[in-house]
């Protein structure tokens, strides 16, 4: 079987500029692909040292301040919240516009804006109780 660079040679292209420039990037493009597995380790690695290198040697995180990443971490459900609520009503929305389509499948994004509203109430309530706030719900109409 003919490797990949054999095939792009032709007996009448010998001379052709476009030829060999194709060639030597199909050339190129193998040697990337082929560098894959050693760039990812490479990656793996890199990230691995820096993730461990971040504790400093007293052991303290944060400068001493603990209460950084619990606020970090209420910041981020409360965004994630707001996020889940507003793509739950673009997905209810786009729903909406294109079910009298014939090749829509709005019934998927209807599914997937419930879901989308369904995580943003998780993500909400999750907020209020690290607010320490209950969560109100109202069953009188």
């Amino acid at each position: 079987m003919k490797s990949l660079i054999e095939v792009t040679t032709y007996p009448g292209l010998d001379y052709s500029r476009a030829a060999q420039i194709g060639r030597k990037l199909v050339a190129l493009g193998l040697g990337v692909k082929a560098t894959h597995g050693i760039v990812a380790t490479a990656l793996m690695l890199t990230l691995g040292l820096v993730s461990a290198s971040a504790q400093t040697p007293s052991g303290s995180f944060f400068n001493g301040n603990s209460a950084q990443l619990g606020n970090s971490l209420r910041s981020i459900t409360f965004f994630l919240a707001a996020a889940m609520i507003i793509a739950g009503i673009i997905f209810v929305a786009v729903g909406i516009v294109t079910s009298g389509l014939r090749e829509s499948l709005s019934t998927w994004k209807f599914i997937t804006g419930a879901a989308c509203f369904a995580f943003g109430g998780i993500c909400a309530a999750v907020y209020a109780f690290s607010q320490g706030d209950t969560v109100p719900l109202d069953n009188q109409f």
